[in-house]
């Protein structure tokens, strides 16, 4: 996925990772997955796929999924990636929004 953005980056995708307190509300419809507990302070790890131009604006989507976009958010990694994410282990729920993936097969 390429293109250009409205901030001057080009488009892509994003896989970015935080902690999280279980007891912030959020809804964030771009694929995501709850992959562990922190066993120090019971944080959630989440890792989530976002489309984005810059990892800023990645991080702004995540901030603005929460209820309270101003919780002090502890970042894992942001790593921009090539191609969507889902795998064996990060499957596709029908929740998610995400671009359909073109079928290589039909080419």
């Amino acid at each position: 996925m390429t293109g250009e953005g409205s901030e001057g980056g080009t488009v892509g995708y994003f896989w970015i990772s935080w902690y999280s307190d279980p007891a912030w509300g959020f809804e964030l419809n771009f694929p995501y997955w709850w992959t562990g507990v922190r066993c120090s302070d019971e944080r959630h790890t989440i890792c989530a796929a976002v489309i984005a131009e810059t990892e800023v604006v990645a991080k702004r989507l995540i901030r603005q999924a929460y209820d309270d976009p101003l919780n002090e958010i502890e970042w894992r990694f942001c790593e921009r990636r090539e191609g969507p994410p889902f795998n064996d282990r990060f499957q596709r729920a029908d929740w998610m929004q995400w671009p359909p993936t073109p079928d290589p097969a039909s080419e």
